[in-house]
């Protein structure tokens, strides 16, 4: 597997949530997401209902549990490499979770070894699976690459991002064409996405122009207007993906995450709301 994943130096900290809160502001659509094949090495799994991600590798695995200790968060990573023995290490986890649009972790091990994960979104296959992020860890002098999923009872749409995006690939296509494109003003934002039988159906927000959804299948991508009256679907918004582009930190009170390739060129942007009320405590256990 190679993975271009090198850029492991320490940043600078974007905006933390309180500053970025006071800011103005032709395949199918399932392809690639098969049953994994075992890892090279196994963890412990986390619980079926602990948040956190699960990590694997052509030759390691691991995962990175978060859980809630009195009025604080602790991750605890877990590293398994076959012939090692296991490495157990508490992360930090800043409130300003996202790093240059990364997710990084540092912590130090059970046996006093340096520990860094750093998470960035895209699509990631590793084992005959697909994954939505690529994630190096760094353990002393040693680095291992592979990719991460989230699990646990809040995960979202945008987990399943890589499945979708030949369908929005497609529905930016035909969108841009559309005699309706004029109705769509504005820049639109993916704010769901979802599968019913062969067709991959991919909401967006287009500020004042409202919802709008667009139909993948076979190849073709259609628009329709979602009525001002039908309701939001489960966990509707409560990430945004933005095509193309990551916009600068704090615009629209946003966090952004960057969704890239495996060579490191953009796809896009995951947002994350920091002014909606309850979004620090919400993130920092669901990260």
């Amino acid at each position: 597997m190679t993975l271009a994943r090198t850029r492991l130096g320490i940043a600078a900290v974007i905006a933390s949530l309180a500053a970025a809160c006071s800011a103005t502001t032709t395949s199918s659509p399932t392809a690639g997401f098969e049953a994994a094949a075992p890892a090279a090495a196994s963890a412990p799994q986390a619980m079926p209902q602990a948040a956190g991600y699960q990590i694997s590798g052509d030759t390691f695995a691991g995962d990175l549990a978060f859980e809630a200790q009195g009025a604080r968060v602790v991750a605890t990573y877990r590293h398994a490499v076959d012939g090692a023995e296991m490495l157990i290490a508490e992360m930090d986890i800043d409130q300003a979770f996202l790093v240059d649009g990364v997710r990084r972790f540092e912590g130090l091990s059970d046996r006093g070894v340096e520990m860094m994960i750093e998470m960035v979104a895209g699509p990631c296959a590793v084992g005959g699976r697909t994954y939505p992020r690529f994630v190096t860890v760094i353990a002393g002098r040693l680095m291992y690459e592979g990719c991460a999923r989230e699990v646990g009872p809040a995960v979202t749409w945008a987990e399943d991002l890589p499945r979708y995006l030949p369908a929005i690939a497609a529905c930016e296509a035909a969108g841009s064409q559309s005699s309706m494109a004029f109705a769509r003003r504005g820049e639109g934002a993916v704010i769901h996405a979802r599968t019913d039988g062969d067709t991959a159906l991919v909401r967006y927000e287009y500020g004042q122009s409202g919802r709008w959804e667009c139909a993948f299948e076979r190849g073709r991508a259609s628009w329709s207007i979602v009525n001002e009256s039908a309701p939001a679907l489960a966990d509707e918004g409560v990430v945004r993906f933005i095509p193309g582009r990551v916009p600068a930190a704090g615009e629209g009170c946003y966090l952004y995450e960057r969704v890239e390739r495996a060579d490191g060129s953009i796809i896009g942007a995951l947002a994350h709301d920091v002014c909606t009320p309850g979004f620090a405590s919400f993130q920092v256990t669901r990260i």
